[in-house]
């Protein structure tokens, strides 16, 4: 008998299991991944991911994302207090929007804020990706929308995003860079990457005499259309309520049920 089919939907709240040893590796990869393709300066951008129901894992302020180790992550309490730091470090000098998204989004992973050139440039100049000129980005990301400029890592920021959380788990940051919510970061780099691409295309389009976005009727279309493919909700992950144990019930009895359909 084959493998059981669409199994793979639980596979996000699944690798909020992931040891912290696992999450530090995976963020310094992400940082790694970032930095080479061009996604990010040495020192901008910043990623966290959970670690159980009562913990965050932080990249430290101003290290340089393409060489980070595990060591070098920062653990915090969900209210933002260190409890362990290498070197004596400070977390991120953008914790304070990190903290607003999990207390407002509980069923979010990980965050991954990065500065993808083309992307933020398309803000500078008032262009929007939520209503892109390629459907492909709805059904990877959603609605993109451009936040007004903040001041980065003032209390300005928590608060201009806000609206946006919830609805979209994407958006730019204007003149700043873009922030992906996600499961893992490995999906917040290849979700950055699409965000990407699609500011390219954008960029491409308008150097060529004209970007005209998808007619406002088709965008909301798409993004039925892609609500109507999207899996079945993942069980609730790490951080939210009931803590590890109650995770583990609610995969088993979401793989269970996959078994017997």
């Amino acid at each position: 008998m084959g493998a059981p089919r669409n199994l793979w939907y639980v596979r996000p709240a699944m690798d909020g299991l992931r040891s912290e040893g696992w999450l530090r590796r995976a963020l310094c990869d992400a940082g790694r991944h970032l930095y080479e393709r061009g996604l990010l300066g040495p020192t901008d951008g910043n990623f966290s991911a959970r670690v159980g129901g009562r913990y965050l894992l932080c990249t430290p302020s101003g290290a340089h994302k393409g060489r980070l180790e595990p060591g070098d992550l920062l653990k915090l309490t969900l209210d933002g207090r260190v409890v362990s730091s290498a070197r004596g470090q400070r977390p991120s000098s953008e914790l304070k929007m990190h903290l607003a998204i999990y207390r407002l989004r509980p069923e979010v992973a990980c965050v991954v804020h990065a500065h993808p050139p083309c992307a933020v440039g398309l803000t500078v100049a008032g262009v929007s990706l939520e209503r892109p000129v390629v459907p492909e980005v709805l059904f990877a990301l959603g609605a993109v929308p451009n936040v007004a400029y903040t001041s980065p890592t003032t209390d300005e920021v928590p608060e201009a995003i806000a609206p946006v959380l919830a609805r979209c788990d994407a958006f730019m940051l204007a003149r700043h860079g873009s922030v992906v919510l996600c499961q893992t970061p490995d999906e917040g780099v290849q979700k950055t990457e699409v965000l990407e691409h699609t500011a390219k295309i954008t960029l491409a389009a308008r150097i060529a005499g004209g970007a005209t976005p998808l007619p406002e009727a088709e965008v909301t279309r798409l993004l039925r259309l892609a609500e109507s493919h999207r899996p079945a909700p993942a069980p609730t992950p790490v951080g939210a309520q009931g803590g590890d144990a109650a995770l583990v019930d609610a995969i088993t009895r979401a793989v269970l049920q996959r078994l017997k359909g």
